[in-house]
């Protein structure tokens, strides 16, 4: 006979048995499942950021070059630059030599320290309008690393909170393919033509399998993401690689800069693999003039290695390769390629781009499961008294508050960061735009759909289960009725 305070059948379930990693992966994914599915998708979509904001924005595209026409010089592009806006300061440029298609950008900061941004096309020297807040490429990845939680808006840092939920998330895909039993027929396997509901279990398994490996890899960064921001936060960040040069004496007093061209002649001379995509101006006397940009070194994100120069001699101060790293400064610079598979070019990013989408998928299908074995077994013929969808415990209480005042810490934070933070300081007769363009925004709302879509199941899904789990009589006497019950049920089945 089994013990009064346990009901027959209800045997107690090891912690790391196939049942209970099955619990703790179902754990997971109802109760944290609406947001990682958030920071998945919108992660998976930042990894072609760049090109969803060219799609939107006209001036982030420029025409197709004549056959021979050569790009603009460096030292051109800040002329141009610094003709058509004598009243800003330029704090960088960029212009990448395989993007065609692509605008060359200023970086400029206005007369109170505003930042904004200058579209220049790289053939024809053609300095577009300013820009200033976020596009959408920077949207998304803001929106993904850390929900728009800014420490200057609510005083915390959402990247604590995002590299966090990589821990669950990387618990999930584990146990999930634990209990997963023949998983390779499960990589194989999906069944649109029978039930809904073996469907959705199908395409969940199916989903967890092939992302599995990329999807382990993008939560050990993600994590990673997490230690880097806490060590940020306590003032032990951990430096991304060697120290800059200074300049002393005489060579730190104002003179007329180096030409840019000779400078990148010069780099390019003493580092003959190095690709310059960014020069970044002193910013003081003293500081160098920094060519940075793609070397010979292998997972590294772009701007890594580059050149530091006397900005007056043109003089080779620091060459700054991937040889010149420590093993934890390579790593800083490794994360974020394995996290977003830019390492690759485009085959790298389109595979990171499958792989999250089905991690999504999985999760949604997970939920939509869920929801039919609910459905399912509230229509069994034991099913009970009629389920009260109001009576919610305190625990569902507790899973739903959090996640939607992290979404409207994120709606405030876009706003009050993204909007009213970027807004510049035009002199009179200046023009720019603020935010993103019509286009972008229009695709905004279509990934914004996307990523509330599955909320309104997820809610009601929360509160199902709490009203189905509570009992219809909290009462002493009720819980003695029903063990007694057990224990006559076991006793006569007996004998």
């Amino acid at each position: 006979m089994p013990p009064i305070d346990r009901p027959a059948g209800r045997a107690r379930t090891a912690l790391f048995s196939r049942k209970g990693l099955f619990r703790i992966h179902a754990w997971i994914g109802l109760v944290l499942g609406y947001l990682l599915y958030v920071i998945c998708l919108s992660g998976t979509l930042a990894v072609f950021g760049h090109e969803l904001a060219w799609l939107g924005d006209p001036a982030k595209r420029v025409a197709a070059p004549a056959a021979g026409t050569p790009r603009m010089s460096w030292q051109g592009l800040y002329d141009r630059v610094a003709a058509a806006h004598p009243d800003l300061t330029i704090l960088g440029l960029a212009m990448d030599p395989d993007a065609l298609r692509r605008p060359a950008w200023a970086l400029v900061a206005g007369r109170e320290g505003d930042l904004r941004r200058v579209p220049v096309d790289p053939w024809t020297g053609e300095p577009g309008p300013q820009k200033a807040g976020l596009d959408l490429h920077l949207w998304l990845r803001v929106f993904h690393k850390q929900l728009y939680v800014v420490p200057g808006v609510t005083g915390v840092h959402g990247a604590l909170i995002v590299g966090a939920l990589a821990l669950p998330l990387l618990v999930a895909l584990i146990t999930g393919l634990i209990t997963t039993r023949r998983w390779w027929q499960a990589a194989v396997t999906l069944r649109p033509g029978r039930s809904a509901r073996l469907f959705w279990s199908d395409l969940h398994r199916f989903a967890g399998v092939w992302s599995m490996l990329i999807g382990i890899l993008i939560c050990l960064t993600g994590l990673w993401y997490l230690v880097e921001t806490a060590a940020d936060t306590v003032g032990t960040g951990f430096t991304e690689g060697p120290a800059l040069p200074r300049i002393a004496g005489a060579q730190a007093q104002a003179a007329p800069p180096v030409d840019l061209d000779l400078a990148v002649a010069r780099a390019t001379e003493t580092f003959p693999a190095l690709v310059v995509t960014t020069i970044i101006p002193p910013r003081r006397p003293g500081h160098p003039l920094v060519l940075a940009g793609r070397g010979d070194g292998v997972l590294l994100r772009d701007g890594t290695e580059g050149v530091a120069l006397d900005p007056t001699t043109g003089a080779v101060l620091q060459i700054r390769d991937a040889a010149g790293l420590t093993l934890l400064q390579r790593w800083v610079n490794t994360a974020d390629p394995l996290h977003f598979g830019t390492f690759g070019g485009v085959a790298t990013r389109i595979l990171w781009l499958v792989a999250g989408l089905l991690v999504s998928a999985g999760i949604l299908a997970g939920l939509i499961g869920a929801w039919l074995r609910l459905d399912r077994r509230q229509a069994g013929p034991r099913a009970g008294p009629p389920v009260r969808i109001g009576r919610m415990r305190i625990g569902a209480l507790a899973t739903i508050l959090p996640c939607l005042g992290l979404l409207l810490a994120a709606i405030h934070g876009s706003w009050v960061y993204g909007v009213v933070a970027a807004r510049p300081k035009l002199l009179p007769g200046e023009v720019a735009s603020i935010g993103l363009a019509p286009g972008e925004m229009a695709i905004l709302a279509v990934i914004l759909a996307a990523l509330a879509a599955p909320l309104p199941l997820w809610l009601r899904l929360t509160c199902r289960r709490a009203a189905v789990q509570s009992p219809p009589s909290s009462s002493p006497d009720a819980g003695r009725s029903r063990r007694r019950l057990a224990i006559s049920a076991q006793s006569s089945g007996g004998g």
